[in-house]
């Protein structure tokens, strides 16, 4: 699972760059609001599927969160416009070119990118979940882009 994972972190810190601040190989509890918006990547689980009597295929269920502060998009009255923090994210995850294709610097552009030299699939059943979420006295807005990482056939 740590392989697969460190080699996403890469993809997409490379991929994506300085939009997001801070990039986590895990999921973090509580990050600090000068560090976002940040990315973490951790796994869920791992199904391993027996394809022969000799080979296995190992199924890594992995979440790629990003957590953006609502706080930077309200006024200092608390008024705000949270529809642009929520645009935001969406951009973050699954920005669209002109021609309906995903740009490049964006989560779901930097998976569906023609990735070579990785030994996992990757870039298969995504599903990208939306919400808010409350720490404290304090809101953001989160996306979970979850998928499922599959190795090619590994001898036992």
């Amino acid at each position: 699972m740590n392989l697969v994972l460190a080699e996403l972190k890469s993809i997409l810190s490379t991929a994506i760059g300085a939009s997001i601040k801070a990039y986590y190989q895990g999921e973090v509890a509580v990050v600090p609001q000068s560090y976002l918006p940040a990315l973490m990547i951790f796994g869920r689980s791992t199904n391993v599927v027996a394809k022969s009597t000799a080979k296995d295929q190992y199924q890594y269920n992995i979440t790629i969160r990003v957590v953006i502060d609502l706080k930077k998009y309200l006024s200092e009255s608390g008024t705000g416009d949270t529809i642009k923090a929520q645009e935001a994210l969406i951009n973050l995850m699954e920005e669209r070119n002109s021609d309906g294709t995903t740009k490049a610097a964006t989560v779901l552009g930097a998976l569906r990118d023609n990735v070579r030299g990785t030994q996992y699939l990757f870039n298969n059943d995504i599903t990208i979940e939306y919400s808010t979420i409350q720490q404290g006295e304090y809101f953001y807005y989160k996306a979970d882009c979850n998928l499922t990482a599959t190795t090619d056939l590994l001898t036992r």
